[in-house]
């Protein structure tokens, strides 16, 4: 080994060494990382060498190409996965929360066709968002939504949960440790309406105000982050999510026979759309519009999404 490598093997181990005492002093060093360290391998990088990053990254590489049909670059991505740090997003993990990049992308275009992209909206929400009925709220106002037909290039935590199928209202999300103690909390405290078809905990008849005015501060909160950075999914997200990431759980979503509130609003802020019922209505294609305020949904939870 010449010298120059000699001291870049010591300049990479004593990073190694840094990161290794900072768990320690934080109290998240684990078994695993002492074997790596004992067997002098770097216990932050995965495998042929791949940091955490990196295998973030080169596995949102394929979803794109899968999806798209090409590869799109992240510089964005890394920047703000660099930002949060791998401490945090593998306690976002822990709850159900997945990291994820949705590109800027002009879905309706005619000459746009994705091979991913099996499955559209229905003619309902094209109509509407034509008719500039589908709003959302920016900055404290409500406004025509221009941006209906395009996602938006963000970087997500994205809840990869399937949407159960319907049981009489006694169906749950799997292991929901993300929502099912903050919903049992405020309903115990009579903070949004009882639920009588099934546990406590339940996403289910949960009112679209009640997400917005009550859970969603709570979660913000949970997550340790600003309430502006917490809303629910928007139709086209909804719609892309099970087709862009196909080894989710929630893939089979448009197989379930209950649905979601989405983000936006329908004409004022007395409706919003919801949406993903199979049976008949058309699975991912489903949307249509239910009242805000209304909580005795047995049949119609939320999904929220986080952007980081």
């Amino acid at each position: 080994m010449s010298k120059k490598q000699v001291v870049g093997s010591m300049s990479e181990w004593s990073g190694v060494l840094k990161d290794f005492f900072r768990q320690i002093s934080d109290g998240s060093l684990t078994l695993e990382h002492i074997i790596d360290v004992n067997e002098h391998r770097n216990p932050f990088e995965g495998e042929a060498g791949e940091n955490w990053i990196d295998q973030i990254i080169n596995r949102e590489h394929q979803y794109h190409l899968n999806f798209f049909g090409r590869k799109i670059n992240l510089p964005k991505f890394e920047k703000t996965l660099k930002k949060y740090g791998q401490k945090q997003i593998r306690q976002w993990q822990k709850l159900g929360l997945e990291p994820h990049f949705l590109p800027k992308a002009f879905l309706f275009q005619s000459n746009n066709n994705f091979p991913g992209w099996k499955i559209k909206p229905n003619n309902w929400y094209y109509e509407k968002a034509a008719q500039d009925k589908i709003l959302r709220y920016v900055d404290g106002e409500l406004e025509i939504d221009r941006q209906s037909d395009k996602l938006e290039e963000i970087t997500v935590l994205i809840d990869t949960r399937l949407k159960p199928a319907y049981n009489d209202g006694r169906q749950m999300y799997a292991n929901d440790n993300l929502l099912g103690p903050i919903i049992e909390l405020l309903r115990k405290d009579k903070k949004i309406a009882k639920y009588e078809h099934g546990l406590r905990s339940s996403r289910f008849g949960v009112s679209a105000d009640e997400w917005e005015n009550q859970i969603k501060p709570v979660l913000a909160k949970k997550l340790g982050l600003e309430i502006n950075q917490v809303r629910l999914e928007r139709v086209i997200e909804a719609n892309v999510i099970p087709q862009l990431y196909t080894d989710m759980p929630r893939k089979d979503d448009g197989n379930t026979n209950t649905w979601v509130w989405f983000e936006e609003y329908f004409k004022g802020r007395v409706r919003r759309p919801g949406g993903g019922r199979s049976s008949g209505y058309g699975g991912l294609a489903d949307v249509c519009c239910s009242w805000s305020a209304y909580h005795w949904y047995s049949h119609g939870s939320f999904r929220p999404l986080i952007v980081l």
